[in-house]
């Protein structure tokens, strides 16, 4: 068995415990450090802006919307005059409360004295109880007229918001494909600049296949290119303004859209008959017509019910009190501060005078056929509407085949002939025309596209709900 002197005993003590002392530190540095590390992405996480989804913008568009919430204080507007309509069943009641002063009076109706100089306080009062009994169907049909114009400003209320929902979508679309075109002509302007830097390196080499006019050629084809770049750029910064309008987001918020590639929306379409059989049931316009033909009419009724009486039961309370006076025992002696007294009586009021009643009859019935005639040409001009927005979307969606099948094509031809340029093979008349090409290829495509997903915007307002695969809160 070896033994170790005691300084060696002492060494390795301290040594174990410096190690264990190092490596606490360490886990400590480490510790440090990844709080460090987290709480930097944290901040940068903070600090990235955040990107707007076409469901964003729609559900946030649908909460600011000044269209809207004008049509949502308007539904505030019906109802109350739902609940004045409602009220006119229920008893009125009328309270009429005087005080004064007034001169003494002592004796009665056959021996009295008043003294002017005694003066006191008197107090009355007259409480008046009117019960509707029977109006011959006027109230009822003035609280249908008043509810069908709370359903009038509801279906007002879903077209702000249809109207709201296109608008944004267009500008969505108009956005991403403005961005899209500057992403593409960014590309076609480097493609513009190698082409270039290649054609002068050729003709300083002394190559007989390149000439100052190629040269030229490829100058002026970047310098158009430019040009597009900044009326892209105009227009990406006046559409983005005008989403962010629409969204209510201030001026000089940090906004950006989530999509970065313009592709075309997935459809959920149902056969054209479909949507010509429902479009009474989901366009609010109709809806709102319809709410507007039958509030009329009980309107009408409401008006020729004048032709008739109205019954009720009346009642109510009396009483005066005057201190200083004398009170009036006998029932024929009139005393105007000193009574208290009340009853109860059945009434009939009867406004005898029909030619004005005949007159509001005829302005309720004219206003009743206009809105008839309003609703017959709506319904036609809708279901017109409905179709051709359909075959708007299905001509859209077959020239998305072929355009997108040119791009490709003018894609591979571009990239065909740049490749061969570099080679020193090609030519720069090849480059030029096959740059161009491709430029106006790929524009028309994302046009293309673009239109597209407008048409089914635009489907979606003319049917009244979402023809796409797109999902938010409505």
């Amino acid at each position: 068995m070896i033994h170790q002197p005691p300084y060696e005993k002492e060494k390795t003590a301290v040594h174990t415990a410096r190690s264990q002392q190092n490596r606490s530190t360490g886990w400590a540095w480490y510790g440090l450090g990844m709080v460090l590390l987290l709480l930097s992405a944290g901040q940068t996480i903070a600090a990235e802006p955040q990107r707007w989804r076409l469901e964003q913008c729609l559900e946030r568009a649908l909460q600011h919307s000044p269209a809207v919430r004008e049509a949502q204080a308007e539904i505030g507007i019906a109802e109350s005059r739902l609940a004045q309509a409602k009220a006119g069943r229920l008893p009125q009641v009328t309270l009429t409360s005087l005080g004064g002063v007034v001169n003494a009076a002592h004796g009665d109706a056959v021996n009295g004295r008043t003294d002017d100089d005694a003066l006191g306080l008197f107090t009355k009062g007259e409480l008046e109880v009117v019960q509707p009994l029977y109006t011959f169907g006027r109230l009822q049909h003035e609280i249908l007229a008043a509810s069908k114009g709370v359903a009038a400003q509801q279906a007002a209320t879903a077209q702000a918001r249809n109207a709201t929902i296109s608008a944004v979508k267009e500008l969505y679309y108009h956005l991403l494909f403005s961005q899209q075109l500057k992403e593409l002509l960014d590309e076609v302007q480097q493609n513009f600049t190698k082409a270039l830097d290649t054609a002068q390196q050729r003709l300083d080499a002394g190559e007989s296949t390149i000439t100052q006019q190629d040269i030229l050629r490829l100058r002026i084809g970047l310098a158009g290119v430019t040009k597009e770049t900044f009326t892209l750029a105009r227009a990406i910064a006046v559409t983005q303004d005008a989403l962010m309008r629409e969204l209510r987001l201030p001026p000089d918020a940090d906004f950006r859209i989530a999509d970065t590639n313009l592709e075309p929306v997935e459809l959920r379409l149902q056969p054209l008959d479909i949507y010509l059989e429902h479009v009474g049931e989901n366009r609010p316009e109709l809806l709102q017509l319809d709410a507007g033909v039958a509030a009329r009419q009980a309107r009408l009724q409401a008006a020729r019910s004048a032709y008739y009486p109205a019954l009720f039961v009346a009642g109510g309370l009396r009483y005066a009190v005057a201190p200083n006076r004398d009170n009036q025992d006998s029932p024929f002696a009139r005393d105007d501060f000193n009574y208290f007294n009340g009853g109860m009586a059945l009434g009939l009021r009867w406004r005898l005078d029909f030619w004005m009643t005949q007159a509001k009859a005829a302005e309720h019935l004219a206003e009743l056929s206009k809105v008839e005639v309003q609703q017959e040409n709506a319904v036609l001009g809708i279901r017109l509407d409905v179709r051709r927005r359909y075959l708007e979307v299905q001509e859209t969606q077959q020239k998305l085949d072929a355009a997108q099948t040119a791009r490709r094509a003018a894609r591979a031809l571009m990239v065909s002939n740049l490749t061969n340029f570099s080679l020193g093979i090609g030519e720069a008349k090849d480059v030029f025309e096959s740059l161009g090409l491709y430029t106006r290829m790929a524009s028309e495509y994302y046009m293309t596209v673009r239109d597209f997903n407008i048409a089914a915007a635009k489907l979606t307002q003319a049917t009244g709900q979402e023809t796409t695969t797109l999902s938010y809160q409505r």
